[in-house]
């Protein structure tokens, strides 16, 4: 039945969790052991606000009951050995257990996962990764209230992310900075390319403990070293050899990242919840204002990984138009990719939801929005979505409307992470990709590195 089950299940895109559930579910169960031993703890003052909004709000309440009682009981989910009966089974265990991941950063949780290593870095993603794949999932994770509160909770933990009682989980015997995790850390930035160790590869100080990181957020929103992603075709060269490719027309990658999906002819309004997941540039960009120009242009979509780098670069020079911010989701994902499909002999959910509805949640999750008018012309008006998934929700811009940037500048980060981005260009703007697909969502696309090329 284990090869069953494996054959049922995608990849674990990003590293965020093991591909394997069954870590998922070993991780699970000795948070759920821990969360026991300290029952008699009170709930973090945001975890008892969230409670009682649910507790006094019977649509609410509903969904939140029943969204752990509807994934299925038929095989393969009460199978062993992965067993994939939900473990978390009502909202006030959910509740204890976030009580603990309150007061702790993610761990480096070593396992034979070759994939991931065992990294369980969406915690909460893990304890709610079945349940949002349920109808009633779907329900609860889409409300505004509900999602209200979620932002409270996640603003909650950052704040404990960014401080120093946070480093105890980036110690060098059992934590990140121990051999095995950096190792690990320095292979994803190689990328079977290239053969740094962590500390050649990021700024540290390895003479210090936790190598010289002061929290948390501080190690996970990490620099590269110097020249360590030098910029493709950077702009300004003095004196470019008659006839070389004009470097301005060169559009570089924004994040350390895999290529995701890549759709022409986007359209201003479509049916982005459905199955299909067809790209909608009003709920995207956040209104018809900032739509408006790329309607009939493309989207490239990629995601980051868990275990790399997280800030965002200027993929080409020019002046900052506009940047925005929007609240949305922190845990739906699209209803197709959940259990809406085992009616129809489907049972294919997502096992790291919402990894799988990467273009749905593009519209609806929080995100930071950017548009910069390029310096060269044939590129124009550009957009980049850098989009927030589960825990990571943060999304840092480093610019302000009317700043002048260039091509490789740090511009933003996220913080806990980064999920995926989106550049949007307009119809005019005629592209060849570097890579046009399709994607190997094993490859890694060096930030920095050559994207596209206007032609």
């Amino acid at each position: 039945m284990a090869a069953q089950a494996t054959a049922l299940y995608r990849h674990r895109t990003g590293h965020w969790l093991p591909s394997d559930h069954a870590q998922v579910r070993g991780w699970v169960e000795q948070l759920l052991s821990r969360s026991q031993s300290l029952k008699d703890k009170p709930l973090h003052p945001v975890l008892q606000d969230f409670k009682a909004l649910i507790d006094n709000n019977g649509l609410i309440r509903s969904l939140a009951t029943e969204m752990f009682k509807e994934v299925p009981v038929t095989p393969p989910y009460n199978q062993d050995p992965t067993k994939f009966e939900p473990q978390i089974r009502s909202y006030d265990q959910m509740f204890e257990c976030i009580n603990v991941i309150l007061g702790e950063g993610p761990q480096w949780y070593k396992s034979d996962d070759s994939d991931a290593m065992g990294l369980i870095g969406f915690p909460i993603n893990a304890i709610l990764d079945w349940p949002m794949g349920t109808a009633s999932g779907y329900g609860f994770f889409t409300q505004p209230l509900v999602n209200v509160h979620w932002k409270a909770v996640l603003n909650q933990w950052a704040e404990f992310l960014s401080g120093p009682e946070s480093r105890t989980v980036l110690d060098s015997v059992n934590g990140w900075t121990s051999p095995d995790a950096l190792q690990v850390l320095a292979d994803k930035g190689n990328d079977g390319v290239d053969h740094y160790t962590f500390d050649q590869l990021y700024k540290c100080d390895p003479s210090l403990q936790y190598h010289g990181f002061t929290s948390w957020d501080n190690f996970f929103i990490r620099e590269f070293q110097d020249n360590v992603r030098p910029v493709a075709s950077p702009d300004g060269v003095a004196d470019p050899v008659p006839g070389d490719l004009d470097p301005t027309a060169v559009i570089v990658n924004a994040c350390e990242s895999t290529p995701c999906l890549r759709k022409e002819n986007v359209q201003l309004r479509d049916t982005f919840w459905l199955k299909s997941q067809p790209y909608s540039l009003v709920d995207m960009l956040n209104g018809e204002n900032t739509a408006g120009p790329f309607v009939g242009g493309q989207v490239y979509q990629a995601f980051l990984s868990a275990l790399s780098y997280h800030r965002w670069h200027a993929p080409v020079s020019g002046t900052v138009i506009s940047i925005e911010n929007v609240p949305g989701t922190y845990y739906s994902e699209n209803f197709y990719e959940g259990f809406a499909n085992i009616a129809n002999g489907e049972p294919k959910p997502d096992p790291n939801a919402p990894n799988n509805s990467q273009p749905y949640i593009a519209e609806v999750a929080a995100r930071g929005i950017i548009t910069i008018q390029a310096d060269n012309e044939n590129i124009g008006l550009m957009a980049i979505v850098y989009v927030g998934m589960c825990e990571v929700s943060s999304c840092e811009f480093f610019v302000e409307t009317g700043d002048k940037i260039t091509k490789g500048d740090q511009i933003g980060t996220f913080h806990f992470g980064g999920s995926t981005h989106c550049l949007v260009f307009r119809p005019e703007t005629k592209l060849k990709f570097e890579d046009p697909g399709p994607y190997n969502e094993e490859a890694n696309k060096k930030v920095n590195s050559c994207l596209a090329i206007v032609v």
